[in-house]
């Protein structure tokens, strides 16, 4: 600890622009009145839209069950507490935060916020609840379309015995068929009778027109 302690004083300025440039981490100093002496630029932006930050106290932008955290006890020099702010949106963002007691007065907060807000979880939670009850009702109406299908189609497989010449096919009694009464009576298909062009020459050419 003492040779961390160590390379912080040696790194101190360094370490200054990491918390001022930081984009993952909330800085706030606050004075003993816990106005707002110093903050980085990453808790402005999320905390606000162009608002005066500087000399306002903490308690404007902390929610009322967060505003019973400071001060913290004299007993106590440093504590880690969830602390939600609201924000420019009227939104609100919940922080994990350290409050340190400064030998100076006042205290310095560091503290990181949630991925999403949670009013941002509830509207994620909401998109994807829709999404999933859109796929399911999708699902359905496919398996009924399928099982429709299904209830319609009788398959015929395997090999069918069919004379070269007369085209009737031998059921499985050995009893010769139509062609068309043997699919008819093995599937759902149904046949309507007509005559193709070779056959009205063959059978009716008295009802081809010159």
């Amino acid at each position: 600890m003492k040779n961390l302690k160590l390379l912080l004083e040696s790194k101190s300025d360094e370490i200054e622009k990491i918390f001022i440039k930081t984009d993952i981490l909330a800085i706030i100093i606050v004075d003993n009145d816990l106005k707002i002496s110093e903050c980085n630029k990453y808790f402005k932006k999320i905390i606000s839209s162009r608002r005066k930050l500087l000399g306002e106290s903490i308690y404007s932008f902390l929610l009322p069950e967060s505003q019973k955290v400071l001060p913290i006890s004299e007993t106590i020099e440093n504590q880690a507490v969830w602390l939600n702010f609201k924000t420019h949106s009227s939104t609100s963002i919940s922080m994990k935060c350290h409050i340190i007691k400064m030998e100076s007065g006042g205290y310095f907060i560091i503290g990181g916020h949630l991925m999403l807000t949670p009013d941002q979880n509830i509207q994620e939670m909401t998109v994807m609840s829709n999404e999933m009850a859109n796929m399911a009702r999708d699902l359905h109406r496919k398996n009924k379309e399928l099982r429709e299908a299904q209830s319609q189609i009788k398959v015929l497989s395997g090999i069918i015995p069919i004379c070269m010449h007369c085209k009737e096919i031998r059921d499985d009694k050995g009893y010769w068929n139509r062609l068309e009464n043997f699919i008819s009576k093995n599937s759902e298909a149904e046949f309507s009778h007509g005559v193709c062009d070779k056959c009205l020459e063959k059978y009716y050419p008295d009802f081809i027109d010159d």
